[in-house]
């Protein structure tokens, strides 16, 4: 494991130090509450992120069903299980962005465009939230608070050491408001500059935002790349041609 690895582990350990063992073992069937809850998607990356000569980072909202313990597997601790979880994140990601695009719109065709324009070592992948339960957004779980807590931390800290030159916020509006909360743009809070839009190349607002993240990270909010409307295909494509042709800012 390189040092990258190593450092997003122990960031991993310290956040999930504090989360109960029951969110992440199944086996403890006596917390019938959290039999809906997915394993817990925890991004990795490859040893060519470093040297890419462009980072981006893309945010999606959370994955239908991620199992990181199959079977018959037992917990064994938190530190095995967090190394079972990068693996499995990121044996995901290097299989699926070779594959052929789907039909129709989908999150993985947004990152194959982006690998194909921009090259596969710098691309990365995380969510907004960090579980799924009953195979969807857990927004209506009871316990979504405390998985909120454990979602902001967990990205903040990928962000932090994955140092991406630009994010792209893939999650869509539905939990847009999270976005805003983990990274205030207003009040003394506000860790976000340079808002602005490109409603005069005829993008909607709604449909193509652009910000700077703590003074340094390019920044963009999309709709989810799975929606079919004739205005989010168009801002999808305006965003992969704007950062085609070496575009950050406005």
């Amino acid at each position: 494991m390189d040092s990258m690895q190593q450092t997003l582990a122990k960031a991993y350990h310290d956040v999930l130090t504090v989360l109960p063992q029951h969110w992440l073992d199944r086996s403890k069937i006596h917390h019938s509450e959290y039999a809906k809850l997915s394993g817990l998607f925890l991004p990795g990356t490859s040893a060519a992120y470093q040297s890419a000569p462009r980072k981006i980072l893309v945010v999606g909202r959370e994955t239908r069903r991620w199992d990181v313990l199959k079977g018959d597997e037992k917990f064994q601790n938190l530190e095995d299980y967090i190394y079972r979880a990068m693996a499995i994140q990121q044996d995901h990601l290097a299989k699926f962005i070779r594959k052929p695009r789907d039909r129709g719109e989908s999150y993985f065709n947004l990152l194959r465009d982006l690998a194909a324009d921009q090259g596969i070592p710098g691309l990365a992948w995380a969510n907004l939230f960090s579980f799924a339960w009953n195979k969807k957004s857990p927004m209506r779980w009871e316990h979504f608070p405390t998985l909120l807590e454990i979602s902001e931390r967990l990205l903040k800290v990928q962000i932090e050491i994955l140092r991406p030159d630009i994010i792209i916020f893939a999650n869509g509006a539905s939990s847009a408001r999270f976005r805003q909360r983990y990274f205030p743009h207003k009040g003394e809070g506000n860790v976000c500059a340079g808002l602005g839009d490109f409603c005069g190349e005829g993008i909607p607002r709604n449909q193509l935002w652009r910000f700077r993240l703590h003074q340094r990270i390019q920044c963009f909010r999309i709709q989810h790349p799975s929606s079919i409307s004739a205005s989010s295909r168009a801002a999808r494509r305006f965003l992969l041609e704007h950062l085609r042709g070496g575009g950050v800012g406005g």
